[in-house]
């Protein structure tokens, strides 16, 4: 059953986010709507501090039940054009307090000064970043929300193809995974989505694609080969307009032999779990935290070691073909949508004592 905090809330977000969302602003004027709400402020014990690399931008966060034995890499969301909200932040606190990660938020560059594939680089390179601390990449879980959610699976498709050791596990909550906008929900859910519309996801295309073909896998994960990936979890609400993009990528993982868990959960809004008051949000929480305890593999501090990684020059997210233009924004499909169903589960070397310190 819904909670009533989730009814109430889906109708403030119709009437302020969703307008904000909708496309009929500039991305300087959104981004300064999401800047004027200012830092996080961090709950006591909570510390947030920028981790010393050159080859992208990030902060630690560590809450006192934090070791470096479990590593949660997080990629926050934003349509590929917006920095991560100060409830990030906050979140990435709770999964910590449940799961005993250190998390790495990573402020991957963002479109249009950015466009494809600029951000993924990012993400591998903080995954990068990792394993030259010496972490254990079976200690490491990858995730990801909205558009960071596609970079979470284009990641892994990278580092895969790339022959870097894979990480534990993978967490994707309501993930952007197809730019072609495939998937009945684009329309099915268009009024019922408390947050997002067609038309402003639209945006998308031209801002982050750039001359990116709209069907490259490392763009758009659907169309990927899951094949050999670690266990993924994904949820997802059963109103979002991007319910099918993870119904989608989940079945062909799953089909490709990969453990690809697929959760929806009813009426809650685009990563509700931002959003601490509502009783969802800290069961949805939980949950990811027991899948990152399941899916890690302790590694204890005292051993810290850069991991030995290929030495291979290829470079995965290199720019596709050009081509003349993104595709139109299809027609709206005439099929009927089928009823959304309640939440359900378907089935490089620095020594080690310098490492420990940046760590």
């Amino acid at each position: 059953m819904v909670s009533w905090q989730t009814k109430a809330l889906n109708l403030v977000l119709h009437h302020t986010i969703k307008k904000v969302m909708s496309g009929s602003g500039t991305v300087q004027e959104t981004r300064r709507f999401i800047e004027a709400k200012g830092a996080p402020r961090l709950p006591p014990g909570v510390t947030m501090k920028p981790v010393r690399a050159n080859a992208f931008r990030g902060d630690w966060l560590r809450t006192p039940e934090s070791t470096d034995e479990r590593t949660l890499l997080y990629l926050p969301g934003g349509g590929f054009m917006l920095p991560a909200s100060a409830q990030v932040p906050l979140l990435l606190a709770r999964i910590n307090r449940e799961a005993g990660t250190r998390a790495l938020l990573v402020h991957y560059r963002l479109a249009p000064e950015h466009p494809f594939p600029a951000g993924l680089e990012d993400c591998l390179a903080a995954y990068r970043h990792l394993l030259d601390l010496g972490t254990d990449p079976k200690s490491i879980v990858i995730a990801g929300d909205s558009a960071g959610g596609g970079l979470t699976l284009s990641t892994l498709l990278a580092l895969r193809d790339d022959g870097d050791p894979l990480p534990g596990g993978a967490v994707v909550i309501s993930p952007f995974t197809d730019f072609s906008f495939g998937g009945e929900s684009r329309f099915a859910n268009a009024r019922h989505d408390p947050m997002l519309s067609p038309d402003g996801v639209g945006q998308m295309n031209a801002l982050y694609l750039d001359d990116a073909l709209h069907d490259n896998p490392l763009v758009s994960p659907v169309f990927g080969d899951f094949s050999g990936l670690p266990p993924t979890l994904a949820q997802v609400g059963s109103t979002e307009i991007l319910l099918d993009d993870t119904r989608r990528v989940g079945e062909r993982a799953r089909a490709q032999g990969v453990d690809f868990e697929v959760e929806v959960w009813d009426e809650v809004p685009h990563v509700w779990h931002v959003w601490a008051f509502l009783p969802e949000s800290k069961a949805a929480t939980t949950r990811i935290a027991k899948f990152i305890r399941e899916h890690t593999q302790l590694a204890p501090a005292a051993a810290l070691a850069p991991v030995k990684r290929p030495r291979k020059k290829a470079e995965p997210a290199a720019r596709p073909p050009r081509k003349q233009a993104a595709p139109a924004q299809p027609q709206r499909p005439k099929k009927a949508p089928t009823p959304q169903p309640r939440r359900k589960s378907s089935a490089r070397g620095r020594s080690a004592s310098a490492a420990r310190a940046d760590s």
